[in-house]
């Protein structure tokens, strides 16, 4: 059992019929509540929720922060006090999507080109898949405990784990995780800015991700909406 989030998408309404329509839309999905479905090994996805960001809140656009359609049900009374620009949902319209993304995507090309910029100081290196590749392709001549060696022995890996920082900096894989493709990996910052765990889309879908895929279906439903859905941030026990 764990605590996730899913966006819920909502059709317009009064702020009043908010809680009621959330009711609405999660119900389906309620641990064992067989609605409508013939599948008795249906298990539902949760069994109880709440307006929750945790960090993954939605910002307001400049000049709606005391709109009465923002959502900020999310907060708890020990919680420290919230910007007024950052909020748990409310119509699209009202929320900017869009500064996020430009600061990921600004902050993902001077990572990648700092990775590129100390990567050239040394050897060029390889990622661990291609060493774990080969211990899969020539099983007892090359051992998986082979490949990690030869992976951590490559000079711009053992810069790193000589400096803490470095490592903190750029991961155990950088070679891995920033790749050749400086689009790519800011693209991937990108995709990975709005997206929950879970999605339930106005048609009553329940889609679960965890995937750069499932991060660019995300977007792309949600940048396809009018501008008067209602998008909230909510925590599920599942």
């Amino acid at each position: 059992m764990a605590k996730q989030r899913v966006t819920v998408c909502l059709p317009p309404c009064a702020p009043d019929d908010l809680r009621p329509a959330l009711g609405a839309a999660m119900a389906p999905f309620e641990y064992d509540a067989q609605i409508g479905r013939s599948d008795e090994e249906w298990q539902g996805e949760w069994d109880y929720w709440y307006v929750s960001s945790g960090g993954l809140e939605f910002t307001v656009r400049r000049g709606h922060e005391d709109d009465p359609l923002i959502v900020r049900d999310g907060q708890e009374p020990e919680d420290p006090p919230r910007p007024s620009w950052l909020c748990d949902g409310g119509p699209k319209g009202l929320l900017d999507l869009e500064t996020g993304r430009v600061r990921a995507a600004e902050e993902a090309a001077r990572q990648w080109r700092a990775w590129r910029a100390f990567a050239a100081l040394h050897p060029p290196s390889l990622p661990y898949t291609h060493f774990r590749q080969r211990a899969h392709d020539e099983p007892g001549a090359y051992t998986l405990a082979r490949a990690t060696e030869d992976f951590e022995s490559q000079p711009a890996i053992l810069a790193l784990r000589d400096d803490p920082a470095l490592g903190e900096r750029f991961g155990w894989d950088p070679e891995g995780w920033f790749g050749a493709d400086r689009g790519f990996f800011v693209e991937r910052a990108v995709q990975d800015v709005l997206p929950t765990a879970a999605l339930l889309t106005l048609d009553g879908r329940w889609l679960e991700g965890g995937s750069h895929g499932h991060n660019v279906r995300f977007n792309a439903y949600v940048d396809g909406l009018p501008d008067e859905t209602i998008l909230v941030r909510v925590l599920y026990h599942s």
